[in-house]
């Protein structure tokens, strides 16, 4: 099973990993970004600041949470990140899916 599958997987069952909240999520993805020496996510968060104009300055976790809460106060993301946070989660997957895809269509080319 490549990573997108692992992915999807976890995407149509996170409970089945344990994952509940976005933190555990991002967590996950992390240890997956681990397994692969870091090129999992690699330029995952320049690619969100770039979409979102949010600020390359900031976490990949970050921007995450303030692409599915818009206008929330600055220090939101430590609450929605150890809350059920269903919006957020679906937003990291969403994104996910969005760049691994731009990526294999970049490297194609």
């Amino acid at each position: 099973m490549d990573l997108r599958d692992r992915l999807a997987e976890v995407r149509r069952r996170p409970h089945l990993y344990g994952l509940t909240t976005f933190g555990e999520v991002a967590a996950f993805v992390t240890g997956m970004d681990a397994a692969t020496e870091w090129r999992f996510l690699e330029e995952f968060r320049e690619w969100l600041a770039f979409r979102s104009d949010l600020g390359a300055n900031l976490a990949w976790q970050v921007l995450v949470i303030r692409i599915a809460y818009p206008g929330e106060a600055n220090d939101f993301w430590v609450a929605a990140s150890h809350a059920e946070s269903g919006e957020a989660v679906t937003v990291l997957f969403d994104e996910l899916n969005s760049f691994l895809r731009d990526r294999e269509t970049r490297s194609a080319e």
